[in-house]
């Protein structure tokens, strides 16, 4: 805390860091699931924690956008919560000096409830602008996590026994399991064994690719425009108080438009599951969600049911909105990543491949001529991989779907508008390539490698042969940023687009 900040008015945040890498670090999908389940409610722990020596009529801990906001009215108000959620809290402090009891007891919090989580904390000066107090916090945020060490115990002496998953120092054994665990891995089971037994959590099913391989998918959703979004709700607000009313409803509104398209998706995606798979076949073994916080949801399951996922999902998304008010009207936009993967890939490496994907998939949605009326629409990214210890994404796809400047891969893909580079285009591609034999198929995935020009004189091989690809798959070249192969992709997932 600065120092001048140590009798004034704050505006304060504690952000809890890494939390993918936290809850996707242990391979076991029971502890995975337990690092999820701890997250949902330690930081709403760790404040009342932090505020345990004061009254209740000293602070006001209220989340919901309809509750009055004591602090303006109240000078025993000490500590006044804008927000709490997914990991994050905005917090109102009289003086800087109690906002730096409370981070240091939510720090102290942390350590000792989640060992190896670490939160980050940054204050400013209130003033009467909320819009640019929120600005200014978050450019001091990110200032302090871009300099600042992540804080975690790691690492042990070598003599000491190491948790094999992890790495770090073992100090017991699971006796219902049998294996030596971490403190870390240990507080993930205790929590997740609150609401179900790890024995109940079975192989994931897999579909197999024309590479012979079982693959599983992993997805990874996360929502766009979040900071131009609350900056534009909130200048619209009038007043402090009313501005914590709508930052609070904002987080409502994400809860509520989340609930219902999952609800709606998976209702459906069950449906097409026991029809294609029959009823005796366990949905809820084949696609589960693992950690769900604010606009970030990450899902795993047999990767056949991915793409219908997403297909089912992004239905459900449109004509939703973030923000709709007669006065201001934002849409909720949302990228995401798949990653398809074989059974020896650990959960933590799987999550990172589908994180590279939403990333490459945020990029793309970023770009000025993607954007729609100002901002980063739906686009998705995916991947599949047999090779855990593979390099980076974009390392791999360069030597992998380089074919003699022709670019085999086109991803990622809009899932708005119905264009040559939209997710319905791909689907589209999929089912026409059905009507070919597999022999074909393997021969245009392998001929896709080979460049432009042999690809090229392929395709009009085939016509004089009767078989007209162009008239089917549509044209073979995109050319946007680098020319693309337009059929590859279809190629590569369609053994995962069964019931699409």
């Amino acid at each position: 805390m600065d120092e001048n900040l140590m009798d004034r008015e704050v505006l304060c945040i504690l952000d809890t860091r890494k939390i993918q890498r936290y809850v996707f670090t242990n391979s076991s999908f029971g502890d995975t699931m337990g690092g999820s389940d701890l997250i949902k409610h330690i930081l709403s722990d760790a404040i009342r924690f932090a505020l345990e020596d004061y009254s209740s009529d000293e602070f006001d801990l209220n989340n919901d956008p309809d509750a009055p906001v004591p602090y303006f009215d109240n000078p025993k108000i000490k500590a006044q919560q804008i927000i709490c959620a997914a990991g994050n809290a905005l917090l109102l402090v009289r003086r800087g000096e109690l906002a730096q009891k409370i981070i240091r007891k939510v720090s102290r919090y942390y350590l000792e409830h989640a060992y190896s989580l670490d939160v980050v904390a940054a204050a400013v000066a209130k003033t009467d602008n909320l819009d640019e107090d929120i600005f200014n916090l978050y450019a001091k945020l990110d200032k302090i996590k871009a300099t600042a060490h992540i804080i975690e115990p790691q690492d042990t002496l070598p003599v000491l026994m190491r948790e094999e998953r992890t790495g770090l120092p073992v100090i017991a054994k699971d006796e219902e399991i049998g294996d030596y665990i971490s403190r870390a891995t240990q507080i993930r089971r205790i929590e997740r064994r609150k609401r179900i037994n790890n024995a109940d959590f079975g192989e994931l099913p897999t579909t197999k690719h024309f590479d012979g391989k079982d693959y599983w998918g992993v997805l990874h959703l996360d929502g766009n425009n979040f900071g131009i979004s609350i900056s534009g709700i909130l200048q619209s607000a009038d007043g402090y108080a009313e501005g914590i009313r709508a930052r609070r409803q904002v987080n409502l509104n994400i809860v509520e438009v989340y609930e219902r398209l999952l609800n709606s998706a998976l209702a459906e995606l069950k449906e097409l599951y026991d029809l294609k798979r029959g009823k005796d076949c366990d949905f809820s073994r084949a696609f589960k969600i693992v950690h769900q916080g604010g606009d970030d949801l990450n899902c795993v399951g047999d990767a056949s049911l991915m793409l219908p996922f997403l297909r089912l999902f992004y239905k459900h998304l449109k004509g939703e909105f973030l923000w709709n008010t007669p006065k201001l009207k934002i849409p909720l936009y949302i990228c995401g990543g798949v990653a398809f993967v074989t059974k020896d890939f650990s959960f933590h490496r799987a999550f990172r491949l589908a994180g590279e994907c939403i990333k490459n998939a945020k990029t793309y949605a970023k770009k000025p001529q993607n954007l729609i009326n100002g901002y980063a629409g739906n686009w998705i990214d995916f991947q599949i991989s047999s090779e855990p210890n593979a390099e980076e994404l974009d390392a791999f796809r360069e030597k992998a779907y380089d074919a003699d400047g022709l670019r085999m891969d086109l991803r990622p893909y809009s899932m708005d508008g119905d264009d040559e580079r939209s997710f319905c285009a791909l689907l589209n591609r999929i089912k026409a390539l059905r009507q070919f034999s597999n022999e074909k198929i393997q021969m245009l995935r392998m001929v896709s490698g080979m460049g432009k020009q042999t690809l090229s004189q392929w395709i009009s091989l085939q016509k004089q042969r009767g078989e007209d690809l162009k008239a089917v798959l549509g044209e073979p070249f995109y050319t946007g940023d680098t020319e693309r192969a337009a059929w590859f992709d279809a190629t590569e997932l369609m053994d995962f687009a069964a019931e699409v």
